[in-house]
């Protein structure tokens, strides 16, 4: 049986490259320094389930970073439930322009986002440590980017006060979804279906990316 490789910047470079994903040497080793950190807060900071890089490169960085290639990112994006700062941070990393940012209410955790915004020297990108919720006032943005937090309706609603009219509402979800576009239409029909593109981070996995677009502005 053939061992796989150690972890390291250029095994991790060969994996993007397995799903033609192309880095520069600076978005390479950010993103190389990132799972370091990632690694290391780990341990106390309960950061993420996966163990094996392997594993961790596909579900994780390939799964966030061909989003970039999938769909043009408004300038302006929240990241609702980031945690260990997943698609944020990736998102970052792949698109240096755009302003980001992190919505996440567990202090720790922001800790250690904070921790990877300062060590990558990363611009434009800022942590919100507090739930969204419908009744939060913040300036209103472009964007909201979501991945495994809730179902697609509680989303829409969860979100309606912050976003600009025509915002983009972006769910990193799973194949199986379907039932939960329908309901959303029938929940929130101010939020139209603009894009359902189906997907593969790796050979195996189905990976399904939404879009919806608020139509009417906020009275």
């Amino acid at each position: 049986m053939n061992k796989s490789p150690n972890p390291s910047i250029h095994y991790l470079d060969s994996l993007l490259k397995e799903q033609d994903l192309s880095l520069t040497q600076h978005q390479l080793e950010q993103l190389w320094r990132y799972h370091k950190l990632l690694r290391e807060g780990n341990r106390d900071h309960d950061l993420t389930r996966l163990i094996k890089f392997e594993t961790i490169v596909t579900k994780h960085y390939v799964d966030c970073i061909k989003v970039t290639k999938l769909i043009e990112l408004p300038s302006n994006i929240i990241d609702i439930g980031t945690g260990a700062g997943f698609p944020g941070i990736p998102l970052k990393i792949m698109c240096s322009d755009t302003n980001i940012i992190l919505a996440e209410h567990r202090p720790r955790r922001v800790d250690f986002l904070n921790k990877v915004i300062s060590e990558l020297g990363l611009k434009q990108i800022t942590t919100y440590p507090h739930k969204i919720t419908y009744n939060t006032n913040i300036d209103k943005i472009d964007a909201v980017i979501t991945r495994a937090l809730e179902t697609i309706p509680e989303t829409l609603k969860r979100i309606r006060n912050i976003v600009n009219n025509n915002a983009k509402i972006i769910f990193m979800k799973g194949p199986n979804c379907s039932e939960e576009i329908r309901e959303a239409k029938m929940a929130s029909p101010e939020f139209i279906l603009e894009k359902d593109i189906h997907y593969k981070i790796s050979t195996v996995d189905k990976r399904r990316l939404v879009v919806f677009t608020l139509s009417t502005p906020h009275q």
